[in-house]
């Protein structure tokens, strides 16, 4: 999960399937084309096959030896519109060279970044690359963000490995997300010399290609590259057609077609037939869209009715297998009408070993949909509607709801995103979730209380609390009573500092909550409530009844906030020993679980900087406030990150670490106090806090003035106070007896006008004696 109070759970837990189920056993997912990687989430293996290839593959040699060239650059880049023969290219040059390559098919769900890394990750797992498996890892630890940790995870990998590892992007046109796009040209920038990526596509994506020219670090080929030269058609025209055609006829052919690919294979599925190979050349000109659909036409013309009608009917599909054709057509013939095609050559490209899993060439495939919806307008909206049930029998929500939405049945789209929202949310495929909700209309949304509650998770994640608010009040006007809804509002409550008020709603709520994930929040949330107003006592209970439930639920992030806030309370009432014990299980937790880049990982390492506060551990406490500064800035709530900008402030005046040397505690104390003064009930506890430090910060004002000089056996005693050795430690490595140093510092606090020696160390620093 990315951050945001979603950071409650492991994740929001998955809801049974509506229709189908997502918990399949592998071996019919992997039956059906797909399986999970360990998660929740289903991935689509045959994303991860490259194009297979038929036996008549014309040899281009010249092409070869250009991506050969580009294989030891970062970038090989192959740009041209569709049917020019890109992807069967490089698959061929892999093929022929014996390269080893993780190979991603690209389509519209991948502009989630989380998703498309995913895939890039599997597929370099598949190259047989360790980094792929290391940087996965990091990829499903909660709250990660593919610039921030992913990446930097992946390049240091693969710069310590010794192979090196070829990826290949295919239909990267299709990714519009500029989170995405940032990511690779992040990626392609730190490129350690293992990596060459190749991107298949039918624009240039939007990356520094220019930088990438002058360096001299890519490589491309565009479609004046990938027409067919005179000798590479004759090869082809012969491997097809044999003696049918002349010398002359190719090259006429050629030149009409301006050696487009797809123009090309369509003409030699219609000269098959033909006794008049001249005469047909001479009706077309014009390497377009005009070809392709006249082309088209009479190929699917020259198909049986059967053919002609399974063509078109299964063309709504970004990729197929018998099962589910059956279920769009309402045959039973599905796998004997694949074969056919298949033997036809008509654009069929299988997707796996076993020939399960095909898709049209996506030039073919765009021709039958046109077609289908000038013969039968109203048929791909029944046609998605069927797909849509089928995949969510099989398990595969996404694939469901993405024909769900293009067949227009808001209702139906509606009830799975419902019953499925949650898995994506928990991968932290947050653009996925909020593209499926603004498929739908706001009212829907509105009158559904699992929708309604999907949108504000997802808002909560971001930190839009504006739209947080909004969705409620329409949820709230629109549906009965809901707990998840109650238990979302009072959380959007403490999040924006009405800690007092969100506590007057969770007591409003009845705390059996047939949901195990909301039972556990709504402790949770009572538990941090009750200990931000001082209510330790409460807040122990509710916190450790919290941190049981989500150790008996697996639930890793809500034990380790509620751990973390359990320490803090220990370390407020003076337990130091307690508060060490909890602080370093809820730390264990954060790292098998790699949350450190979650914001739930501030609680343990703000109780671990109040821990080194009281044992006069400046440098520790100093190092665990700024992480836990870090962390609260990735979705805690205001009263929250305020406790850890004052924490940091409070050690930011004592350490005296040389990276604290340019801290400015009393901008700490400023951004704290600013946030707070738009809390409407903070609570006494970090009040408190402020009203101390503000005393620390007037003090430090105060004390700018002379004083008397210290003698340097006062310094020497002075310079080891930071230390955190106790005072009979420092007698003995000072050789005095502990009365001796102690009438020392009774001379250096009194010159300072310090009380203690804490206030003496602030002071030191603050007159330049440390």
């Amino acid at each position: 999960m990315s951050p945001g109070l979603a950071a409650l759970a492991r994740c929001v837990q998955s809801a049974p399937a509506a229709g189908g189920t997502l918990g399949e056993s592998v071996a019919t997912q992997q039956a059906v084309g797909w399986v999970t990687d360990g998660t929740s989430e289903v991935v689509i293996t045959t994303k991860l096959f490259r194009p297979r290839l038929r036996q008549q593959i014309v040899e281009r040699k010249r092409l070869h030896d250009l991506l050969r060239q580009g294989s030891t650059l970062p970038l090989t880049l192959v740009c041209a519109s569709a049917g020019w023969g890109k992807s069967t290219l490089v698959a061929d040059w892999l093929a022929h060279d014996g390269i080893t390559a993780g190979w991603v098919s690209l389509d519209g769900g991948d502009n989630d970044p989380k998703r498309f890394w995913r895939y890039l990750l599997l597929a370099a797992d598949q190259a047989g690359s360790a980094a792929g498996a290391a940087a996965l890892r990091r990829l499903d630890a909660a709250g990660s963000d593919v610039l921030r940790d992913v990446l930097p995870e992946f390049v240091n990998e693969l710069a310590s490995a010794r192979a090196p590892l070829v990826l290949v992007l295919d239909d990267y046109h299709l990714v519009t997300s500029a989170h995405v796009h940032a990511s690779i040209a992040t990626l392609l920038d730190r490129s350690p010399p293992q990596l060459h990526l190749m991107l298949i596509t039918r624009a240039d994506p939007p990356l520094p290609l220019s930088r990438l020219r002058v360096r001299e670090d890519m490589v491309e080929l565009r479609a004046e590259d990938l027409r067919f030269r005179p000798g590479e058609a004759l090869e082809f025209f012969s491997d097809r057609l044999g003696p049918l055609l002349t010398e002359r006829d190719v090259l006429r052919l050629l030149a009409r077609t301006e050696g487009w690919a797809a123009a090309l294979q369509l003409a030699a599925l219609r000269l098959r037939d033909r006794t008049d190979p001249s005469a047909f050349i001479e009706r077309f000109t014009g390497a377009d869209w005009h070809i392709v659909s006249y082309l088209g036409e009479e190929v699917l013309a020259s198909q049986s009715p059967a053919v002609r009608g399974f063509l078109l009917e299964t063309s709504i599909l970004n990729r197929m297998c018998a099962p589910l054709c059956d279920a769009l057509t309402g045959r039973s013939d599905g796998a004997e009408l694949i074969n056919e095609v298949y033997r036809a050559n008509l654009f069929l490209t299988p997707l796996d070993d076993e020939h399960r899993w095909f898709r049209y060439h996506h030039l073919f495939g765009g021709l039958l949909r046109h077609e289908l919806a000038r013969t039968s307008p109203e048929r791909p909206s029944a046609l998605h509607r069927r797909a849509a049930q089928w995949y969510a029998e099989h398990g595969d929500a996404a694939e469901a709801i993405g024909h769900a939405i293009a067949s227009g049945d808001d209702s139906l789209s509606g009830r799975l995103i419902a019953a499925h929202w949650r898995w994506p949310f928990n991968a932290g495929q947050l653009e996925t979730v909020r593209m499926w909700l603004g498929a739908l209309p706001a009212e829907l949304v509105a009158t559904d209380a699992s929708l309604s509650a999907a949108r504000v998770w997802v808002a909560l994640d971001t930190g839009r609390l504006e739209e947080v608010s909004a969705a409620l009040d329409a949820a709230e006007a629109s549906v009965p009573p809901d707990t998840h809804l109650m238990v979302l509002r009072a959380l959007q409550m403490y999040k924006t500092g009405d800690v007092g008020g969100a506590a007057a709603r969770l007591r409003e709520i009845s705390s059996s909550a047939d949901d195990l994930f909301i039972g556990t929040v709504h402790r949770l949330v009572q538990g941090i409530s009750a200990m931000w107003l001082g209510d330790a006592g409460r807040a122990r209970e509710l916190l450790t009844e919290a941190a049981r439930r989500a150790g008996d639920d697996d639930n890793r992030l809500a034990y380790i906030y509620a751990e973390g806030c359990l320490a803090l309370l220990a370390v407020n009432r003076g337990d130091l020993a307690l508060a060490d014990s909890l602080a370093a299980d809820a730390e264990s937790a954060v790292g098998q679980t790699l949350s450190d880049s979650h914001f739930v990982a501030m609680f343990p390492a703000a109780a671990r900087a109040r821990i080194g506060l009281m044992r006069a551990d400046w440098a520790g406490a100093w190092r665990a406030a700024t992480a836990a500064v870090e962390r609260g800035r990735r979705g805690a709530g205001r009263v929250e990150l305020a406790a850890a900008l004052l924490t940091a402030a409070a050690a930011g005046r004592i350490c005296p670490a040389p990276d604290a040397a340019d801290v400015d505690p009393g901008a700490l104390l400023g951004e704290a106090r600013g946030i707070l003064r738009h809390c409407a009930d903070p609570g006494p506890l970090v009040t408190t806090w402020l009203a101390e430090e503000q005393r620390a910060e007037a003090a430090r004002s105060r004390r700018s003035g002379p004083i008397e000089p210290l003698t340097d056996r006062e310094l020497a005693i002075l310079r080891l106070l930071p230390a955190p050795a106790s005072l009979r430690e420092l007698a003995a490595d000072l050789f005095v007896t502990p009365n001796t140093l102690k009438t020392h510092l009774r001379a250096i606090y009194r010159k300072l006008g310090a009380e203690s020696r804490e206030e003496a160390v602030i002071r030191a620093r603050d007159h330049g004696f440390l």
